[in-house]
């Protein structure tokens, strides 16, 4: 699929977002269970994000270090869906899990690329929806060996807060 710049959204209605979340933490440093969140952590963490507009198009939201395979988009693009993916129950032990993100606020979007690096380089955009504020990264949370947490930015993972904290959901149903 040809790689899309994310001011696309635009003036577009928001109706749904669903997400392949990445843990922060798979236990592997330690004994303890897989990590989705951390208070040290203000983000959630995605691998992409698939948003659907009242007009029926969906988009799924990347991010691409500088490979050659994504026409010219490093960082944050879109690409266009026939169809958006559909929340999948937690598989136990997967650092990775399918959900819609009905903590993040819909309606008209106004996109705002507020990090780039040139054209189609875009390492953060702000989406204002519903009166509230969606920012997006191209960055991705590392776990150090003291168990402590590193924020890399410009990274193939995608960080999300609303608000400029970490989108709150009802964890029980996934885990």
């Amino acid at each position: 699929m040809k790689p899309v710049h994310v001011t696309v959204l635009n003036d577009q209605s928001i109706i749904r977002w669903i997400a392949t979340e990445m843990a922060l933490s798979d236990s592997s440093l330690g004994e303890g269970p897989i990590l989705w969140e951390h208070p040290s952590v203000p983000f959630l963490q995605c691998t992409g994000i698939d948003i659907q507009l009242q007009n029926g198009s969906v988009y799924r939201m990347l991010s691409q270090l500088d490979d050659g395979n994504t026409g010219g988009y490093i960082g944050l693009y879109l690409t266009a869906r026939e169809v958006i993916d559909t929340p999948c129950s937690f598989e136990a032990g997967s650092i990775y899990r399918t959900r819609e993100l009905s903590e993040l606020p819909v309606g008209v979007a106004t996109v705002t690329v507020t990090e780039s690096d040139g054209q189609n380089t875009v390492s953060r955009i702000d989406i204002v929806d519903g009166g509230r504020t969606v920012s997006c990264w191209a960055a991705e949370v590392d776990e150090r060996a003291d168990g402590s947490f590193n924020i890399n930015v410009g990274d193939e993972s995608i960080l999300v807060q609303v608000d400029r904290l970490r989108p709150a959901h009802l964890s029980s149903e996934w885990e």
